[in-house]
């Protein structure tokens, strides 16, 4: 009997590799794949080098750029290879650390680590075939991100809206990493290192947003992109302690909808 099952483990383990190989040539390698600014809504700036610059509607972003939201503005910003939309908040750091992919058959493998070092985004990632990955750096962790709706405030709030999101938190002082994940309709709580349910003001935030996030998912994966323009005011309001943390408040500036994912 235990021969069997070593031998039915070996042919498992064996096939496994076989279609791995025959996923991804044994020649492939990895290249720079894309990203670029759909849309300016206020000032925005970008670094390469240490050097300084305006940003601007299709400006192609590299890795290794960094970039840079004033408080009254939100950026919006596509990655075609990994089929991703981002609006990067008011007053928000972003780095682009790794922007690769490689052909495969007829799925090409993405491989895509941002920073988000201040201020937060909201994003729209469709479902990433493996062994892509997609992943958003954190002061104390990081985000990992297959298919799904979420945002996520540099603090270590990451907001499901659709799918499930894994959090890894490596808090200071602690030698090892804590891992969460959070279903639709939840967020991490960096400081319990749990997930908790959303809380209903910050969703009402975010709302208006998360919809030009959706309108603009959508134009993209039919290849109709259209700029949706939405001004953002930048008070403070988490989304697990409502106006006791970090996060966006419109609660006085805009109309509120229902921003749970489906």
């Amino acid at each position: 009997m235990i021969s069997v099952r070593n031998s039915t483990v070996a042919f498992f383990a064996l096939s496994a590799l076989l279609f791995g190989m025959s996923v991804i040539p044994a020649c492939a390698q990895f290249q720079a794949a894309q990203a670029f600014v759909h849309a300016v809504h206020g000032s925005a700036t970008y670094s390469v080098g240490g050097n300084w610059r305006s940003l601007k509607e299709n400006t192609p972003l590299a890795a290794g750029v960094i970039i840079k939201t004033a408080p009254d503005t939100t950026l919006d910003l596509f990655l075609p290879d990994s089929r991703t939309v981002l609006r990067l908040m008011p007053d928000s750091v972003l780095q682009f650390d790794c922007l690769d992919k490689m052909a495969a058959g007829e799925v090409g493998v993405t491989k895509t680590e941002l920073s988000l070092l201040s201020g937060a985004l909201i994003g729209s990632q469709h479902k990433l075939i493996r062994p892509s990955e997609f992943e958003v750096r954190l002061p104390n962790g990081l985000a990992k991100i297959v298919g799904t709706e979420y945002s996520i405030v540099a603090d270590g709030t990451v907001a499901c809206l659709r799918g499930t999101v894994a959090v890894v938190y490596n808090p200071s002082g602690n030698s090892s990493s804590v891992s969460v994940s959070v279903p639709a309709g939840f967020s991490s709580n960096p400081a319990t290192g749990k997930a908790a349910a959303t809380s209903t003001t910050y969703l009402q935030n975010i709302a208006p947003d998360l919809q030009v996030v959706r309108n603009n998912a959508a134009a993209f994966n039919t290849g109709h992109v259209t700029a949706v323009v939405h001004d953002s005011s930048c008070d403070k309001i988490s989304p697990t302690h409502g106006d006791d943390g970090d996060g966006h408040n419109r609660e006085n500036d805009h109309d509120h909808g229902d921003s749970h994912g489906d």
